[in-house]
């Protein structure tokens, strides 16, 4: 697809919605899977502020039984777009803070949203999916999907050596 740039003098001074549509990539995003939703922009001053409201459906493994599934979740953020060229005069040196870490920045006039809703994907990916709430995952000796069936490895007994552990409990009381 064809990237959406949006030239940032066009956009009208009352704002403009635009709709997005983004097939999602495992080389740029880790998902495949589609990206759709709305984008509102408001230019104020060199500022462009971002709304973003988009539900994301891509297919995922599960964090404990490695299955595929299809995950969706969903991003709703505000973005404020400065250009480049006011960051390359205000940081030469400087440590970024908390609140210049949200900025997104556009180049020559030019707003990337494709690239813009990609990196927000990037950001809001659950770091651990699971197909279910009560995924059972996989058997540690066999690897056996348990969500499946039983598996049917021969348990091994406790080791003795640590028997006295069994009982043993931490006192959390305050001031300790």
């Amino acid at each position: 697809m064809k990237a959406a740039v949006i030239r940032v003098k066009d956009i009208p001074a009352e704002g403009q919605d635009s709709a997005v549509d983004i097939p999602l990539t495992k080389g740029r995003t880790s998902m495949e899977g589609r990206l759709r939703g709305t984008v509102n922009l408001v230019v104020m001053a060199e500022e462009v502020v971002a709304t973003v409201h988009a539900t994301v459906e891509a297919a995922s493994t599960c964090s404990r039984c490695l299955e595929e599934f299809e995950n969706g979740f969903e991003i709703d953020t505000v973005l404020v777009c400065v250009p480049m060229t006011e960051l390359e005069a205000e940081v030469e040196g400087k440590q970024l803070s908390g609140d210049e870490l949200d900025l997104y920045f556009y180049e020559d006039g030019l707003l990337d949203i494709t690239r813009m809703m990609e990196e927000q994907v990037i950001l809001n990916i659950p770091m651990q999916t699971m197909c279910s709430s009560g995924c059972r995952g996989l058997c540690p000796s066999c690897g056996t999907n348990l969500n499946i069936g039983p598996c049917t490895c021969v348990k091994q007994p406790e080791d003795e050596r640590f028997h006295v552990l069994r009982d043993f409990r931490v006192n959390k009381s305050k001031g300790a």
